[in-house]
């Protein structure tokens, strides 16, 4: 088994996402955490998972969550069925929300693995997207990520956006590559019915990127990534070993 606990949190809706998720003033934790230990406890019960293979942490904004919330959720999951140790917990985090001490407290807390929300580093991309953060603060997350979980942190890159270009692209990946870890995401940008993003490019406020400058982008990152000794092992994923 493989449980997804979801902190349903963030600061900010991204102009981009139609994920379920709650941009409130303020969260009670501590009744969200009994919420999410009681979830755990009973979801593993009713699907007699007699050991889990992994724990990954989704969001809304994971890295909101205090590290005592993600300690008492993998309690939960040790007390409910067999957490081998070892067993690769993951965190996704954004920028914003994952500085050094914080990312420590989640490491003492169990988790092994990281992966960050950079989408670009680009600033007036991010400001598209309606990210929370800079270019600046995703090189100091991912930094600072590899620090603590080297070899361990992944990184998730956007394309497709509404104006750019491939070479752009190219450029933005060609950064990331001199920043990241061993593994990467790309996802290709889809507009969704409901956001902010989509009324604009619908709207005709912003241009829709044609579909084979899309799979011309996807070429070529899964090219560069490749010469940069990367494995391509599914759709959107590539680690290096």
């Amino acid at each position: 088994g493989s449980p997804c606990p979801q902190w349903p949190y963030c600061r900010k809706r991204c102009s981009y996402c139609n994920f379920n998720k709650y941009v409130v003033p303020a969260v009670d934790e501590v009744a969200v955490r009994a919420c999410l230990v009681r979830e755990a406890r009973t979801l593993l019960r009713l699907s007699q998972v007699q050991s889990v293979t992994s724990v990954f942490f989704g969001g809304g904004t994971p890295s909101l969550a205090s590290p005592r919330t993600i300690a008492a959720v993998l309690e939960a999951v040790a007390g409910a069925a067999h957490l081998p140790a070892g067993t690769e917990v993951t965190l996704e985090a954004n920028p914003g929300s994952a500085g050094t001490p914080r990312l420590a407290g989640f490491r003492a807390a169990g988790i092994n693995r990281l992966s960050i929300g950079v989408q670009s580093l680009d600033d007036a991309e991010l400001r598209l997207l309606g990210r929370e953060h800079t270019a600046a603060e995703a090189r100091a997350a991912v930094e600072a990520a590899r620090g603590l979980f080297p070899g361990r942190t992944s990184i998730d890159l956007l394309f497709g956006l509404p104006g750019q270009s491939r070479g752009a692209w190219a450029r933005g990946l060609e950064a990331a590559l001199g920043l990241c870890d061993d593994h990467v995401s790309l996802y290709q940008l889809t507009l969704e019915q409901g956001t902010a993003l989509a009324a604009q490019v619908w709207g005709g406020a912003l241009p829709t990127p044609p579909q084979d400058l899309l799979a011309d982008m996807y070429q070529t990152a899964r090219a560069m990534l490749v010469a940069a000794g990367f494995r391509h092992y599914e759709v959107s994923n590539f680690a290096r070993k």
